[in-house]
């Protein structure tokens, strides 16, 4: 095999945070859903869509993901991490993304009618707009100058979170949605995170946007997806040895890029994949499970949060509530501060009442051998 190819890992499997994988397994409907609400009419319920999800479930890579659809299908696309100075950097990025659709617009205005219009040349404000428009009618007029081009505008918003720069983007579209601009917007983050954007007076709108929580993938999924990519870079692995690895991620998506990643490193080219690869590639995965994931969850939070977490990982991935006070010695009220903190920490989550479980898969047996330690 070719050094070139043989360096296809890099983009078939891609274990970096905020990476964009060369598949997307287990995401198709969601992908399909949001790429059908595009051609939607203006103020669809899937034209404004929420992805909620843990730290390792690709949320950031399905943004880039629908970002580079997007694009195909006809819209110019601002994609930001949320802060307090996006709104700015929602407008550079329309204007310099759209940009390329007005290279033949040589027009140059100036005086008052450069300012009645908004620009000079292209998705250049001019000094007057610049001056005296804020964010909402700086979108007005480039969603107007983009549709002169038969463009949409897409806002894709990643780590959302409740703030003054979130209040005015959020509002600012349902305005524009309002005045019927071809805008959109989708919005990823944490569960917590997202729950308190919705539970904002300002962006109670928000509250009949499309939701999807993004979850752990079938396992089922990742064994095809390997045996695929496996074989497309000449190695072989034994069934047994693909459901080992398959059942390993236990549906992690970060950790299906990473066990990936490795096998495919630790293997030689046109080689076969053995128990001591597989062991090895396990190995590495899980050390940058340690470093990547449960060190940073793990490090902001109290001891007293810590030994609540350790009592919950002595009965495994889920445990009762009932169970975690006796363990504890402490009766319901005195739990509900670290549960609730923790929560919104992504630490942990309540799928049902009277039940708690870890967020992160593996993160139970991190504690367990941290206090053999």
């Amino acid at each position: 095999m070719k050094k070139t190819e043989r360096d296809m890992h890099h983009i078939v499997f891609q274990p970096t945070f905020g990476n964009r994988p060369d598949q997307y397994i287990g995401r198709d409907g969601v992908i399909e859903q949001f790429m059908v609400g595009l051609q939607e009419p203006v103020g669809s319920r899937n034209r404004c869509t929420l992805f909620l999800g843990q730290r390792g479930m690709g949320k950031t890579a399905l943004l880039l993901e629908l970002s580079d659809r997007a694009v195909k299908a006809g819209y110019v696309v601002a994609r930001v991490t949320a802060h307090e100075g996006m709104a700015k950097a929602i407008i550079e990025q329309f204007q310099l993304n759209g940009s390329a659709f007005f290279k033949d617009d040589k027009r140059k205005l100036t005086g008052v009618t450069a300012g009645a219009l908004g620009f000079t040349i292209g998705l250049t404000f001019s000094e007057a707009a610049e001056r005296q428009y804020g964010f909402r009618s700086k979108m007005s007029l480039l969603c107007d100058k983009l549709a002169e081009k038969d463009k949409g505008a897409l806002i894709l918003i990643d780590e959302v979170r409740t703030s003054a720069a979130m209040r005015e983007v959020a509002s600012a579209y349902q305005e524009l949605v309002g005045d019927g601009k071809n805008i959109a917007i989708a919005m990823a983050g944490l569960p917590h995170a997202v729950s308190g954007v919705l539970n904002d007076q300002v962006l109670t709108f928000l509250n009949r946007a499309s939701r999807v929580e993004l979850g752990l993938i079938s396992t089922n999924l990742i064994r095809a997806y390997y045996e695929r990519a496996f074989k497309g870079m000449g190695i072989t692995i034994s069934d047994e040895l693909l459901d080992r690895a398959a059942l390993a991620t236990r549906g992690f998506p970060y950790l299906m890029q990473l066990i990936g990643y490795y096998v495919i490193q630790y293997t030689s080219d046109g080689g076969t994949v053995d128990e001591a690869i597989m062991n090895k590639a396990e190995k590495s995965a899980m050390g940058d499970m340690e470093n990547n994931v449960f060190k940073p969850i793990l490090s902001p939070l109290s001891d007293n949060d810590k030994i609540f977490l350790k009592a919950m990982a002595r009965h495994g991935e889920t445990v009762s509530t009932a169970k975690l006070q006796a363990a504890l010695g402490k009766k319901g009220p005195a739990i509900q501060p670290y549960r609730k903190r923790l929560i919104e920490a992504g630490v942990i989550e309540a799928p049902r009442r009277g039940e708690l479980v870890f967020a992160v898969p593996y993160l139970a047996e991190y504690l367990l051998n941290e206090m053999k330690e």
